[in-house]
């Protein structure tokens, strides 16, 4: 054959092989995979599945199932739409079992447009697969349980030195005024008699959780750097003042957390040091990461979080090290009979520290809450074998970027909302730690350059959302600050900005008493310029929340769930006010109208920067 002719008919075999890959293309993307992500128990007997799907097109989505050793008998259940972003549709829906949830073979019809698609294990396709997903069998540790008392429950974080100095026998030496400008280096003398003497305050707030940053043995005012992890440090009080804050909160109904630095330990740490003056000999050398010996700083030739020198890495896959730390974790339950931990930097951690931990901290306290650092998408640690819940930065971004600064409008805010709903399992967004800010970052209202009706609006979305919503000591106050360690600064107890404090105490309290509010499902109703609506809803009982995050004054038609009855209203959860519903028109469409079945609408009007909570009431 002539060259050219070889040339000619390859070109011809790849024109044919791409009008045949053409012909077979599938016009939509559908994702799922036997895997905890999309396929998990929530007991023994029954099973949550998740799909996701290309928003266009895509109406709706049956799961077919059936035990592997009864083919004949194949079940079909409708699945739910739970929300949308500008990428996804996303459903989900749960199967029981008469019996252990096992050896279940599965495979998805998806419908859209007039049109059905087949996804079965290896991939779609336009008839009924010929190779199926398969879920084989469900243990009893394969059930992710997080502590019922955690859910929805609203967090407080305290930084200890910066909270209130009751005992000024403990204050380190140089104390600052309370009211000096923080830096990294200076101590304000805050201590744990000062948070006693303070818990009506925090109380008032409605708060179920108090979360301390680290209050062990430290040469510095944060005490990230830990020289001594079996010691509350001097400065804070000692075991005894530990103890009495834990029973006082106890009896308000308030649990209490530590940091947990273990990622890392402080440069004094006495191992650590005994590697510095023993080198090569020192029983601890492989404790942390050291390249070579003798130990130097400048530059370190030894591995640390940040490169900060004087926190060098823990190594984990040392047995050593692994036992220490599990028995820190233990100790302080144990001893002092705290409620869990919030571990630092945990994403950096060895994850199977992380699932040998969680079972040594449940057999002591089997309620205990663990909460994992990271500014990530933290569901790989959400499985149920490492802890229960994440800080939730994601969170926090797309609030300050929608309330605070501005940076997004509304459409944006929902498709980052919706994603990131959708990243994690239905229990896991139960005990998600929702912040506006910590000891980490700029303070919200410093964000919102002081403009506190924009706060008001991150706070009322912030106390509607699932999740635990967690306040920074001192935002309640009115405080600012810029970033570390300006959002460090001493709580100005005699400039407490009182509207500040009684919005957040009414929210709190709104959230506390609503059902839906605290554990309800999430589903997005209104979006437009500037504003912003969603539906809390459980067992039926829904709650609407309504927000104009603009500087101008709205009419809004929002809808809603509920069917128009002889007597029924909506009452609105913060003045009383009453809203009547009205029938929808034909061919009138709201928001995720074609994905949510609206019966009524109602209609209002939000001053600027206002937001409307309501219920159908009598």
């Amino acid at each position: 054959m002539h060259k050219d002719e070889g040339i000619d008919m390859q070109e011809k075999i790849s024109q044919i092989l791409l009008q045949e890959g053409k012909q077979h293309m599938m016009p939509i993307i559908a994702i799922h995979e036997s895997t905890r992500e999309y396929i998990y128990p929530v007991d023994r007997r029954r099973l949550r599945i998740r799909i996701r799907c290309s928003r266009e097109n895509i109406r709706s989505c049956t799961i077919v199932y059936w035990n592997r050793f009864n083919d004949s008998v194949r079940k079909q259940s409708n699945l739910v739409c739970t929300g949308r972003d500008n990428d996804w549709i996303y459903f989900s829906g749960e199967l029981s079992f008469e019996e252990t949830a096992r050896y279940i073979k599965y495979y998805f019809i998806i419908s859209g447009n007039g049109k059905t698609w087949y996804l079965g294990r290896n991939g779609l396709s336009s008839v009924e697969p010929r190779y199926f997903f398969e879920y084989l069998y469900t243990n009893e540790l394969d059930v992710l349980k997080v502590p019922e008392w955690a859910r929805g429950s609203i967090l407080y974080q305290i930084f200890p030195d910066r909270f209130f100095n009751k005992d000024k026998g403990n204050d380190p030496p140089g104390v600052v005024s309370w009211d000096s400008t923080p830096s990294r280096e200076n101590f304000f003398g805050g201590d744990l008699k000062g948070i006693i003497s303070r818990l009506d305050h925090i109380s008032s707030l409605n708060v179920d959780v108090i979360y301390l940053t680290p209050i062990f043995k430290s040469p510095s005012n944060h005490k990230y750097d830990t020289e001594d992890y079996f010691s509350v440090d001097p400065s804070f009080g000692d075991m005894d003042d530990l103890r009495k804050l834990v029973r006082e909160c106890h009896a308000r109904n308030i649990r209490v957390i530590l940091d947990g630095v273990f990622n890392h330990s402080g440069y004094f740490f006495p191992p650590f040091q005994d590697v510095i003056q023993n080198g090569e000999k020192s029983k601890y050398r492989d404790w942390f990461y050291i390249e070579s010996f003798p130990v130097r700083t400048d530059p370190p030739n030894y591995e640390c979080v940040g490169y900060y020198k004087w926190m060098p890495k823990l190594r984990f896959s040392n047995p050593d090290v692994r036992k220490y730390f599990i028995e820190v974790g233990t100790y302080w339950i144990k001893e002092a009979d705290i409620d869990g931990w919030r571990l630092d930097v945990a994403d950096e951690v060895d994850f199977t520290f992380w699932q040998e931990f969680r079972r040594a901290i449940k057999s002591v306290k089997k309620d205990a809450l663990l909460i994992a650092e990271t500014w990530k998408n933290g569901s790989d640690m959400l499985r149920g074998d490492q802890v229960d819940s994440v800080m939730n930065y994601l969170f926090r971004d797309a609030v300050v970027d929608y309330f605070a600064t501005g940076a997004i409008h509304s459409l944006e805010f929902d498709n980052l909302i919706e994603r990131m709903l959708h990243l994690y399992t239905a229990d896991s967004l139960h005990v998600l730690y929702n912040l506006l800010g910590s000891h980490d970052t700029p303070r919200f209202l410093s964000l919102c350059n002081g403009n506190l009706n924009r706060m008001k609006l991150a706070i009322a979305f912030q106390m509607t959302f699932p999740g635990m919503p967690a306040i920074y000591y001192g935002d309640e106050a009115g405080m600012e600050g810029d970033n570390d360690p300006d959002c460090r600064r001493a709580f100005d107890w005699e400039n407490i900005n009182q509207d500040l404090l009684a919005f957040y105490r009414k929210m709190t309290a709104l959230r506390k008493s609503d059902l839906p509010l605290r554990y309800g499902e999430y589903r997005g109703i209104h979006c437009d310029e500037g504003t912003y609506g969603f539906a809390r809803s459980i067992n039926g009982d829904n709650t609407y929340i309504i927000l104009n995050n603009s500087a101008e004054e709205k009419a809004l038609t929002i809808p809603c769930f509920e069917s128009i009855s002889e007597k029924s209203r909506f009452i609105s959860l913060l003045d009383g006010k009453a809203y009547m519903p009205e029938e929808i028109s034909d061919g009138e469409t709201f928001l995720n109208s074609d994905i949510y079945d609206y019966c009524s609408k109602i209609k209002m009007i939000l001053p600027a920067y206002h937001f409307e909570i309501i219920k159908k009431g009598g």
